[in-house]
């Protein structure tokens, strides 16, 4: 709980994270956030409810189980949840972009306002709505209970990615370097090596005698496509905070990246390609790790 102004950017992280003082700009991860103060700049959080009930002058980017929007934002909102509420109260700046099961707008939008939903329901006003319905299948008990699951499978990498950096520092950091140095090599890298442990392992399968060997790579391969996404944004919370010129510890840069990562992964369409290019980088840098982990032999 933050009770005291800070003329600075805050990183906050937890079970409940409570902003009741004003701050310059807030990146927060935990099962309930609630931001009663003002924020001088952008807000970045991902959790399981998120009540944002004072006014934000910079950008809002939001990943949770239910969020509701009862004040202002200065500049574009972003959202992608099981339920959004924009208040009466809420009034968006520019732009605002929300995906979810079920959105109700009864507040201002004074650019473009884009929803994708089940259920859409709306009394507010906004310059130009976009409005797609989204047909599934899947009732809605069961596509809550698939929402939930995916935000505390996200909140199960987090803690993945925290203990890795507080465990295995070492090489955990060699490989989130090796994904900045040579990018473009890991995708290609990453895809075939995808690729290719798959096929490998269903050809020893189906020999029955390398199925112990079949078993051992597709554990090889689980654990490289888990960890991939967690090196890459440790790479991409390292690189934002360089070029901000913060002060930070690997565990902040890495939940500044995941939160970003987590948000991003969740827009249409868009989302899954930055997910399958996530997922080739940080496994190209896995495997030139594992590579590098070899023992030199001699004579």
């Amino acid at each position: 709980m933050l009770n005291q102004p800070i003329d600075d950017d805050v990183i906050a992280a937890g079970g409940k994270v409570v902003v009741n003082a004003p701050v310059q700009s807030l990146i927060a991860a935990g099962g309930e956030i609630e931001i009663n103060a003002p924020v001088k700049g952008d807000v970045i959080a991902a959790g399981g409810m998120i009540s944002l009930n004072a006014p934000v002058s910079g950008k809002v980017l939001l990943a949770g189980g239910a969020v509701t929007l009862n004040s202002s934002v200065g500049r574009n909102v972003l959202v992608h949840a099981g339920d959004v509420n924009i208040s009466r109260s809420a009034t968006v700046g520019a732009d605002a972009l929300v995906s979810a099961g079920r959105v109700s707008h009864q507040g201002e939008v004074k650019g473009n306002l884009t929803v994708s939903s089940e259920e859409f329901t709306s009394a507010g006003t906004e310059r130009h709505l976009a409005y797609t319905r989204e047909n599934t299948s899947l009732g809605r008990g069961l596509l809550g209970i698939l929402t939930l699951g995916l935000i505390l499978f996200s909140l199960g990498m987090a803690v993945l990615g925290l203990l890795a950096i507080r465990i295995a520092p070492a090489p955990y950091m060699a490989v989130e370097a090796r994904v900045r140095s040579r990018p473009l090599v890991n995708i290609l890298a990453g895809l075939g090596g995808i690729l290719g442990g798959i096929v490998l392992g269903v050809l020893l399968a189906l020999t029955i005698v390398g199925l112990p060997i079949a078993i051992c790579i597709l554990m090889m391969l689980i654990a490289g496509l888990l960890f991939s996404t967690l090196f890459v944004s440790s790479s991409l919370g390292y690189i934002i905070v360089e070029r901000l010129g913060w002060h930070t510890k690997a565990w902040q840069q890495f939940l500044i990246g995941f939160i970003l990562l987590q948000i991003a992964f969740r827009i249409p369409y868009i989302g899954l390609i930055l997910l399958a290019v996530s997922v080739c980088l940080g496994f190209g840098a896995f495997i030139f790790g594992l590579s590098s982990c070899r023992p030199n032999s001699s004579g």
